[in-house]
């Protein structure tokens, strides 16, 4: 039996499609994965064994250790976050990018913001909080295929998740990127004005030929996300604008609340958007509740 290093590429019904050597095998997990309550994701770096070559058959032996967790969607070992969003159709909602941010952040993933759908209106009132912040971003038109060479060049050797709600156009970029791929898209909702979810189950796709290219995870969207775990003092650490003026607060513990002489507060309309202060508010306060 031969032992072949991979990577987790896709994981349905408790089939596992690993990609070793240029080849993809299908693999059921080991009966110590479910005694030690362990749940291989996507992304997962394994060991697996081969138990049918001509057939592509094998079994999941060894999960290597991850460097980072998105939770929701459950994807590891990521180097990039795409957190894609749209100017409209569905609404920008400035809370849910925050809250994915806040996400990202806490889970230690680097962010890209990908703005899709950016000729129905001009966008940069709208994410002008989020340069200010320091987010990177690009711009995107999915359909026509517009702004696709800039992204390439932020995924280039990385393995990039795309994440956000539902209807931005996240399959329709992967279909741009790779075309060949033609992943399911939807239809908006004209009632609810978000998107109906296309993508059913997590799954990598490689950008070229070298891992040079890159990779890109297609997750299923979401149209809500809490941040109920994160634990209330480490909050404000999370909204990356407030770094450089938090250590000149008086309080060290200061929550950029109520407190007085609070730096922070005192750059919000100046080097913090008020718009991101007031999101940072409303998650804190819910975590205080």
């Amino acid at each position: 039996m031969i032992n072949k290093h991979g990577i987790i590429i896709k994981g349905v019904g408790g089939a596992y499609t690993v990609l070793a050597d240029g080849e993809n095998y299908i693999c059921n997990a080991r009966g110590v994965f479910r005694n030690k309550n362990t749940t291989p994701f996507i992304g997962d770096g394994v060991i697996i064994s081969v138990t049918n070559e001509d057939k592509k058959i094998g079994t999941l032996h060894t999960i290597k250790p991850r460097k980072n967790k998105l939770r929701r969607p459950p994807v590891v070992n990521i180097d990039q976050v795409i957190i894609t969003v749209a100017t409209a159709q569905p609404a920008f909602n400035a809370g849910l990018l925050d809250r994915f941010l806040v996400l990202a952040e806490y889970e230690k993933i680097p962010v890209l913001i990908c703005v899709n759908k950016a000729d129905i209106i001009h966008a940069d009132e709208s994410f002008a909080p989020y340069i200010q912040a320091g987010y990177p971003l690009v711009y995107t038109v999915a359909m026509e295929g517009r702004g696709l060479d800039g992204l390439r060049k932020h995924m280039a050797g990385k393995i990039n998740v795309f994440a956000g709600p539902s209807g931005v156009g996240k399959s329709s970029l992967i279909n741009a990127l790779l075309p060949k791929l033609k992943l399911e898209t939807g239809v908006l909702s004209a009632k609810l004005d978000r998107g109906k979810h296309t993508t059913r189950h997590s799954e990598i796709f490689a950008l070229g030929e070298s891992p040079a290219d890159g990779y890109c995870v297609d997750t299923p969207g979401f149209t809500s996300l809490d941040v109920d775990n994160i634990p209330k003092r480490e909050l404000a650490g999370l909204f990356i604008e407030f770094a450089q003026f938090s250590n000149e607060c008086r309080f060290a513990d200061c929550l950029h609340h109520h407190e007085i002489d609070c730096a922070v507060k005192e750059q919000v309309g100046e080097k913090v958007s008020r718009l991101r202060y007031e999101s940072y508010v409303k998650m804190l306060v819910t975590a205080l509740a």
